[in-house]
């Protein structure tokens, strides 16, 4: 029996081929399969009016690398918001805001999402005027193209989905839903090389056994990432 679809996610790209991989396999894949998620791929190049199918051209005003052109991409996302309402147009750029749990948390409860993946110097500025809705960036760096900052953020947000997960705790758990990061885990054998797994994860005290993770994970934030005390 499959559960009703939850989430379309629609990937513009010129490299449709570099993300093949991370939805073909594990969670991503299985969350396809469930009919939980659909992940549609689009080629932009698909939708140029150049005989050669380019989708950029020379910066105006001179300077170094290419710029993406307007009007595949304007073409591309007109034709799908036709066949559908989308609750968000997500550009994924270094200067976007940077990507926290909460933001994954707000996207996975949207039906509708279209990411666009940028390339060469980025996109004509009237697109992200015009059509993009949210900027994010996975961090302070820049990378060939947008594709693998689109396939974290894909990841990020559908691992969410009720029945995507075996054990839908697990999600609630990670580092961050609670600005914490998490605490340490173990598992068999209880002893190896003379390293011991903690006595109180042996104990079957599960009331203390979760002020131990409390404090751990409070432990382990405050030394490896203060930062995320202050919010």
């Amino acid at each position: 029996m499959f559960l009703p679809l939850i989430m379309r996610i629609d990937i513009l790209t010129v490299l449709p081929k570099l993300l093949d991989g991370p939805f073909s396999a594990s969670i991503l894949k299985r969350a396809q399969d469930k009919g939980l998620v659909e992940i549609r791929l689009h080629n932009i190049r698909d939708y140029s009016t150049d005989k050669h199918k380019n989708v950029d051209d020379y910066q105006y005003g001179g300077g170094a690398g290419m710029v993406m052109s307007i009007e595949p991409i304007v073409t591309l996302i007109e034709k799908l918001k036709k066949e559908r309402t989308y609750d968000e147009i997500i550009f994924m750029t270094p200067d976007g805001a940077i990507l926290e749990q909460k933001t994954c948390n707000d996207l996975s409860l949207t039906k509708n999402l279209i990411i666009l993946c940028g390339h060469y110097k980025g996109i004509d500025e009237r697109i992200r005027e015009h059509f993009i809705t949210r900027e994010i960036s996975i961090g302070s760096y820049v990378l060939s193209g947008g594709e693998l900052a689109a396939a974290i953020l894909t990841d990020a947000i559908i691992r969410l989905l009720p029945g995507v997960l075996n054990n839908e705790t697990s999600a609630l758990t990670d580092s961050f839903q609670d600005n914490l990061l998490s605490p340490p885990v173990y598992t068999r054998p209880p002893e190896y090389r003379g390293w011991k797994v903690p006595d109180i994860l042996l104990s079957g005290n599960f009331p203390e056994i979760e002020k131990w993770r409390e404090q751990k994970a409070l432990e382990r934030t405050e030394k490896r990432r203060p930062d995320l005390l202050d919010n």
